[in-house]
């Protein structure tokens, strides 16, 4: 009796490059050429990494690996340079990321290594957000935690660094603060259309309506 096994070829393609040129807009990037054609373009950093030279001969696995690594390293760089005007949330950078057409497996990455690195920490970025606009510009621990939420800062993180910043004894210093500087700017007819803008206005700075109540001295 003849037992006949089946047996499976994976296929795989070893490509030719044929030409590596420098490109004409960005001197620290290279059209790569395979078997004549062109394929796709990398960096300085990733031709040097991997010695490519014209005449190398390249299986599909390691072109993904090379196209992989110059990616990762692109979005590095474009990682580092935004970090380093000012803190960003990681929801920031990862929106970057993919204006520059980051793939989600190497944002990924990319964000990992920072976070470890110390570079990427959304509680410290809530801390000193937080810490400006109470410094600069004052608001409500309503609108405080909105403005957190707009910037990627998860539930959890906003919610405890709000907690931790705002007592109800700092939001009235706060309000009061803001209804102060309103109150030189602010035109009325009366003092009922005085206190009534006021009431309006520190509401619409994010505090609650018991503490614009304290402030104002507002009787139930």
């Amino acid at each position: 009796m003849t037992i006949l096994v089946n047996s499976f070829f994976i296929p795989f393609f070893i490509l030719k490059i044929t030409k590596i040129e420098k490109q004409k807009k960005d001197k620290t990037r290279y059209n790569i050429y395979m078997e004549g054609d062109f394929s796709f373009g990398l960096y300085d950093d990733t031709i040097l990494k991997f010695g490519l030279r014209s005449g190398d001969s390249l299986k599909d696995e390691k072109i993904n690996e090379i196209m992989e690594f110059d990616e990762y390293n692109f979005g590095k760089k474009i990682a580092y340079s935004y970090l380093s005007y000012r803190q960003r949330s990681k929801s920031e950078l990862v929106k970057k990321l993919k204006q520059k057409k980051i793939s989600d497996p190497v944002i990924n990455k990319i964000t990992r290594l920072l976070e470890d690195q110390k570079y990427l920490n959304d509680q410290t970025y809530a801390e000193s957000f937080l810490e400006n606009k109470i410094n600069t510009k004052p608001i409500g621990k309503r609108l405080a935690i909105i403005k957190l939420y707009e910037k990627g800062i998860n539930k959890e993180i906003a919610e405890k660094v709000i907690e931790e910043n705002y007592s109800e004894d700092k939001e009235i210093e706060l309000a009061t603060i803001v209804l102060k500087k309103y109150e030189k700017i602010i035109k009325y007819k009366d003092e009922a259309n005085k206190k009534s803008k006021c009431y309006r206005y520190l509401i619409s700075r994010g505090f609650g309506y018991e503490i614009v109540s304290k402030v104002l001295n507002v009787k139930d």
